[in-house]
């Protein structure tokens, strides 16, 4: 947290600065209290009518001032959280494939919202309160120098005590927060399947199955939450008593010291309302102090999975380079791959795809077809075996490298909550032209005119707008818009109508410079004569 406060240090020097003035106007208030005291014992009526003018004065200002405090905080706060979660993007895109996905987006979630949330209560909001608390203290032991030296000694030692008293429960605090957030993941991930699911269970009324999950992840959480609680409310327990003891003691000193005439009957108000400050600060530094430390877990969790996860960037160089390598030949030697290392799904693979030539790959679902293309797109990359492309070997370029020669669609692709403009574009600008084109080569459009309209159009969420052959025809034209070199094509026509399925595999067909990969369980006798080799992909595995 330490590194996200320096960050922001100018946000955060403004906020301490209020904080300091509203505590030293506090101890202000505290000595005005005194001084009117003192002014009605001795019935100094014109002294004691500028004491209460003061006093409400004084109020007054420190209720404005914790007005704008309080909400620059939350400004400062909300940077920060801007800041952690611009890193938590930096590690998430440098995952690789596998590793992003060998995890739900429950926990990604968590990360960025459970995780954030607990930040800035036990981390951040505390961090200001402790801030403010030591300024509270600082002044208010000054003060009571003035007062007599005895009572600012007392206060130190007993303030020594509040503080350390807590710290034996450090370590219980950090257990519960790291469990509290890896239950939090567990939760949003368990919640996620089951709602992600409604309309299979609405299909065979299985809908309590919805509730009974939502409920028994709830049961997990909750013992989460009360374990953290419980850890939280041993150190508020001692801070509470520590307080109150200290101030107790304090006062009968203060009255000791004004029976021997040390100290003025005033001396009373003044030490009872900056013990106050003293001492409930300190109680509550105590806890907050653990809180803040409470989430250390978080960051180390973050941090690990940074060092695990460097951030690279490629020259701009590099990328001219690998945008004019056309590859002529994918070579695969002997490739064997498994999810789970003593179960393979594909064994012992050996081909040689050419460019420019068409390949259609047939076989049965679930014999590993889908894997093979993504093993060849440089997805997954714990095979054995060889990969060369364009004489190179696939484990020696980056992924944006293979990214702009190879395009894998996918069966079921993805889409951004935008517009189709957006969603063609992505992180490149084309001129409108040049997506209009790729929409009526993907036949989304009749025409020139409902194309530049349909850019515009809002696919909704995640693309529930879209039919599923639209949603294919436009992960299709993101990839005819980049020109690739070598299209890796999963079942991408299987929701498209079988006119413009044929339409659209004719057009890819008939393209010379293009190489490309199909995966189809129903060819159409329309454009099948038109591969170049069609790969029966049970004698292709396990030669």
């Amino acid at each position: 947290m330490r590194k996200y406060i320096l960050q922001h240090r100018g946000e955060v020097g403004i906020e301490t600065f209020l904080l300091m003035v509203i505590e030293a106007l506090t101890v202000l208030g505290s000595v005005l209290s005194a001084n009117l005291l003192n002014a009605l014992i001795k019935s100094q009526l014109k002294s004691f009518l500028l004491a209460v003018g003061l006093l409400m004065l004084d109020w007054m200002v420190i209720a404005a001032l914790n007005y704008g405090a309080s909400i620059y905080q939350e400004k400062v706060i909300q940077n920060i959280d801007i800041s952690i979660r611009q890193d938590l993007a930096d590690i998430l895109i440098a995952k690789d494939y596998e590793s992003y996905n060998s995890r739900a987006m429950g926990v990604y979630e968590s990360w960025v919202n459970n995780d954030i949330q607990t930040i800035n209560v036990q981390g951040l909001q505390s961090f200001f309160i402790v801030v403010q608390g030591i300024f509270g203290t600082v002044f208010a032991l000054f003060t009571l120098i003035a007062y007599h030296w005895s009572l600012a000694l007392s206060a130190l030692i007993l303030a020594g005590l509040i503080i350390m008293a807590p710290k034996i429960f450090d370590k219980r605090i950090m257990q519960a927060n790291t469990q509290l957030t890896h239950q939090n993941e567990a939760f949003v991930n368990r919640t996620q399947d089951v709602m992600g699911v409604f309309n299979l269970l609405y299909a065979f009324q299985a809908l309590r199955l919805l509730k009974q999950g939502i409920v028994s992840a709830s049961q997990s959480l909750k013992q989460s939450y009360v374990n953290q609680r419980r850890a939280q409310s041993s150190v508020q327990v001692v801070g509470f008593l520590g307080n109150v003891i200290s101030q107790v003691m304090l006062m009968g000193l203060t009255g000791i010291l004004a029976m021997m005439k040390l100290v003025s009957i005033g001396t009373l108000s003044a030490v009872s309302s900056l013990s106050g400050n003293i001492f409930n600060n300190l109680g509550n530094m105590s806890t907050y102090l653990g809180m803040i430390r409470g989430v250390a877990p978080i960051f180390e969790k973050f941090e690990l999975e940074r060092e695990k996860f460097p951030a690279t960037t490629e020259t701009a160089e590099m990328a001219v380079a690998t945008t004019a390598v056309v590859p002529d030949m994918i070579q695969v030697r002997d490739l064997s791959f498994g999810y789970h290392a003593d179960q393979l799904i594909l064994r012992h693979v050996s081909y040689n795809f050419e460019q420019g030539k068409k390949y259609l790959i047939l076989g049965e679902s679930g014999g590993g077809k889908s894997t093979f293309l993504k093993v060849l797109t440089g997805y997954l990359t714990n095979y054995t075996g060889e990969i060369r492309l364009a004489g190179k070997s696939l484990r020696d370029y980056s992924a944006n490298q293979l990214g702009q020669q190879l395009l894998y669609l996918d069966q079921r692709p993805q889409a951004l909550t935008t517009t189709v403009r957006e969603n063609l574009q992505l992180a490149d600008d084309y001129r409108d032209d040049e997506l209009v084109a790729v929409l009526l080569a993907t036949k989304l459009c009749p025409d020139r005119e409902h194309a530049e309209t349909f850019l515009d159009q809002s696919v909704g969420d995640g693309g529930s707008d879209l039919s599923g052959g639209q949603l294919q025809r436009l992960a299709l034209a993101r990839g005819l818009l980049r020109h690739v070199g070598v299209i890796l094509l999963d079942e991408g026509t299987s929701a498209v109508d079988t006119a413009n399925a044929v339409k659209i595999e004719r057009d890819l067909l008939e393209n010379p410079t293009l190489t490309l990969i199909m995966i189809s369980h129903t060819p159409h006798a329309e454009t099948q004569a038109l591969f170049d080799e069609t790969i029966q992909f049970a004698e292709l595995n396990g030669k």
